[in-house]
C-alpha cells in the first residue's frame, strides 16, 4: 500500500513538474473560443469578443515565438482579424489579418499552413481590397513557392478566373481579342540534373562535311551581341538579336565532381551566332562567372551563363528591337528571424542606440540614400515631338534640376544618362539594380492625339487597368497597344521579383505631395492621378520604381509649363518633398525610441 502511495505521489510530481507548454494551451484555448464564436451569430457581432480571442492567440505566440504552436497562433490571429473585418467592414482589420498571414509565410515558410496563409492573403486582396492585380501576384506565390501545398490547385483555379476576367477587360479596352505572343519561351519547371560539358555547350567544330556547306542564313535570326550588368546579388544579361525567334531555357545543377557552378542555358531556334558576337567572356564581378555562346547545331545557337550563387531567375523577351533578357538573383542575406510581433525590439545602451538603429534600417532595406534618375529617351530616340520640341530635351533638363535638389537634401544621385545619348530601356533598370540604388524615378512628358488632354500622372509597374494606361505604356515601350496586351502575360512572372507594393506606396507619396505643391503656385495644373501599366523600363527593378509623366507636350497649356524652368523647379521641389515623406515613412519602422 505504501509502495502504491509513493508511486502515485511520484506520478503527481511528474505531471505538476511537466505541465503542457503555455503556448500550446493558450493556442488550444483560443482555437476553442474562435470556433465557438463562429457558431454564435449574436456574440460574433461584438468586436470585443474577437479582440479577446486575438489577445489569447497573441499570448500563445509570444510565450514561445519559435514553438510548435507559434505558426498556428499567427495563422489564427489572421483568421480572427479576417472574421472581424467581415463584420466591421473596416479595412484596418483586413490589413492586420494580412500582416499576420505574411508573418506566417515569412517566418515559417516550411510549415504546412504557410500555403494556407498565402492563399488567404490573396483572397483578402481580391475580395476585400478589390485589388485583382495584387491578388494575382499573391496567388502566383502560392503556385510558385508552395508547389506541393494543398492550396496550389485552388490558387491555380483562382488564377484561371482572373486570367479570364483580364482577357475580357483587354477585349473591351482594345475592341478585339489579344493575340498569342509570337516569341515562345518553353521552360521546364524542374532543374535538370548536371550534364557533361559537351552536352552543355557544343564547343567542338562541326564535322568537315557539314563545315564545307555553310548554313543558309535566309529567314534566320542572328545573335549579334551579349550585354551584361552584375553585382554580388543581381545579374542582368541581354541577348541582342536582329529578328524575332523562339527560345528555350533550362537550369543545370552544380556538379561537385566536375567543379561546375549553376549553369543556365538559352537555346535560340533558327539562329546563327554573329562573327562579331563574343564566344566566351569571363566576368570578374558579382555572381556571374562566365558567359559562353556557340553554334550548337546548324540552325540553333546556345548561350550558357555560369552563375556562382543562384536563388531565382527570370527569362523574358522584349521587342523593337527583339532581345532576350535574363535576370538572375542571388540568395538574400537575411537577418535573424524576428521573435516578436510588430517592429523589431532591440536593447541598447545610449551610446550605441543611434548607430544600431541606422544599421537596422540598412539591414532591413528601409533606407533611401541613393536615387537613380532616368531621363526618358535620348539620342536616336527623341520621345514625343511637337513643334520641333523634343521630349528627350525637356526630361533631361528636368532630371538635372531634380537631381540638384535631391543632392541639396543629402541624397546621392545617379543618372542613367546626363547627355543626349541613347540608352536601351532594359539597360536603365539593370544600371539601377547593379548599383544597388534605393529608388528609381523615370522622367517623361506625355503626348496625345487629342490636344485637349493634359495633366500630371504617376505610374508604377503592374497590369494596365485602363485603355489610356495601355496607350501610354505602348508609347514609352515603342510597341503597339496589342503588344501591351500580350505583355501582360509575361508580366505575371516578373512581378514576383518586383517591388510592386513599395512602388505603389512611393507613387502615392510622390503624387499627393507634388500635386499639392504645384497647385500652391500653378492652380490650373490637371491631376490625372496614379496609374499602373507594364513599362519595360521598370521591369525587374529591385527597388521601388515609378515613372512620371509631367504633362502633355501636345497641349498648349502644359507645353508652356514644361518649357518654363520656374515650373520645372517648382515641380522638382514637390517631388523632393514626396521622396522625403516616403523616406520618413519607411524608416519609422526601424527607428528606436
Amino acid at each position: 500500500m505504501r509502495l502504491l502511495s509513493c508511486m502515485a505521489f511520484l506520478l503527481f510530481l511528474a505531471l505538476v513538474g511537466n505541465p503542457a507548454p503555455a503556448s500550446a494551451s493558450d493556442y488550444q484555448k483560443g482555437l476553442q473560443a474562435f470556433n465557438a464564436l463562429l457558431k454564435n451569430d449574436d456574440r460574433a457581432k461584438f468586436r470585443s469578443h474577437w479582440l479577446d480571442i486575438a489577445e489569447t492567440f497573441t499570448k500563445a505566440y509570444k510565450s514561445s515565438p519559435r514553438g510548435e504552436a507559434a505558426p498556428k497562433a499567427l495563422f489564427y490571429l489572421g483568421r480572427t482579424y479576417e472574421e472581424l473585418g467581415q463584420r466591421s467592414f473596416l479595412r484596418s482589420d483586413f490589413e492586420k489579418a494580412e500582416q499576420y498571414y505574411t508573418q506566417v509565410v515569412r517566418d515559417f515558410p516550411s510549415h504546412a499552413w504557410a500555403d494556407d496563409a498565402q492563399f488567404r492573403k490573396a483572397g483578402i486582396h481580391l475580395h476585400h481590397f478589390n485589388d485583382s492585380a495584387q491578388a494575382y501576384i499573391e496567388y502566383l506565390r502560392v503556385v510558385y513557392n508552395f508547389p506541393q501545398g494543398d492550396m496550389r490547385p485552388k490558387a491555380q483555379e483562382a488564377l484561371k478566373e482572373l486570367d479570364q476576367a483580364n482577357l475580357e477587360k483587354i477585349r473591351n479596352a482594345t475592341g478585339g481579342s489579344p493575340s498569342v505572343p509570337a516569341p515562345e519561351s518553353r521552360q521546364d519547371p524542374q532543374p535538370m540534373e548536371s550534364a557533361t560539358i559537351l552536352e552543355e555547350l557544343q564547343d567542338q567544330a562541326p564535322a568537315p562535311a557539314q563545315a564545307s556547306t555553310p548554313p543558309q542564313t535566309a529567314g534566320r535570326a542572328e545573335l549579334v551581341n551579349i550585354r551584361h550588368w552584375s553585382n554580388d546579388e543581381y545579374t542582368r544579361v541581354v541577348l541582342d538579336l536582329n529578328s524575332q525567334t523562339n527560345y528555350f531555357h533550362k537550369l543545370l545543377k552544380p556538379d561537385p565532381e566536375l567543379g561546375t557552378p549553376h549553369r543556365l542555358f538559352i537555346d535560340l531556334d533558327d539562329t546563327l551566332v554573329s562573327r562579331d558576337s563574343p564566344r566566351e567572356e569571363n566576368v570578374a564581378d558579382g555572381i556571374l562567372r562566365r558567359i559562353r555562346s556557340a553554334q550548337y547545331t546548324q540552325d540553333k545557337s546556345r548561350v550558357v551563363l555560369d552563375i556562382q550563387e543562384l536563388d531565382n531567375f527570370r527569362v523574358f523577351a522584349l521587342e523593337n528591337p527583339f532581345r532576350i533578357v535574363v535576370d538572375v538573383y542571388a540568395p538574400e542575406k537575411r537577418m535573424p528571424v524576428q521573435t516578436s510581433i510588430g517592429p523589431p525590439q532591440v536593447s541598447l545602451d545610449p551610446k550605441s542606440r543611434e548607430l544600431t538603429a541606422q544599421s537596422l534600417i540598412e539591414q532591413l532595406g528601409l533606407k533611401v540614400r541613393t536615387i537613380m534618375i532616368d531621363p526618358g529617351h535620348g539620342g536616336k530616340d527623341p520621345g514625343a515631338v511637337y513643334n520641333n520640341i523634343k521630349e528627350k530635351d525637356i526630361v533631361l533638363r528636368m532630371s538635372r534640376i531634380l537631381g540638384q535638389k535631391l543632392e541639396e537634401k543629402g541624397f546621392k544621385v545617379l543618372y542613367t544618362r546626363t547627355t543626349d545619348v541613347f540608352v536601351p530601356l532594359e539597360e536603365r533598370t539593370a544600371m539601377a539594380n547593379s548599383k544597388n540604388v534605393d529608388l528609381f524615378i523615370s522622367v517623361h512628358a506625355n503626348a496625345h492625339r487629342n490636344r485637349n488632354v493634359r495633366g500630371f500622372e504617376v505610374y508604377y509597374l503592374n497590369f494596365a487597368q485602363t485603355q489610356d494606361a495601355m496607350r501610354v505604356a505602348a508609347r514609352e515601350n515603342a510597341v503597339s497597344t496589342q503588344k501591351i496586351s500580350d505583355l501582360q502575360y509575361i508580366l505575371t512572372d516578373l512581378m514576383l521579383s518586383s517591388k510592386i507594393n513599395e512602388s505603389r506606396e512611393l507613387a502615392h507619396k510622390i503624387h499627393g505631395v507634388t500635386i499639392d505643391h504645384l497647385r500652391s503656385r500653378y492652380s490650373a495644373v490637371n491631376d490625372n492621378g496614379i496609374r499602373q501599366a507594364p513599362f519595360y523600363v521598370l521591369m525587374g527593378a529591385k527597388m521601388p520604381a515609378i515613372l512620371l509623366e509631367m504633362g502633355y507636350m501636345t497641349n498648349e497649356q502644359d507645353l508652356k509649363l514644361l518649357l518654363s524652368d520656374d515650373f520645372l523647379r517648382h515641380m522638382a521641389g514637390g517631388l523632393v518633398q514626396g521622396v522625403v515623406a516616403y523616406k520618413d515613412k519607411i524608416e519609422q519602422f526601424a527607428r528606436l525610441d
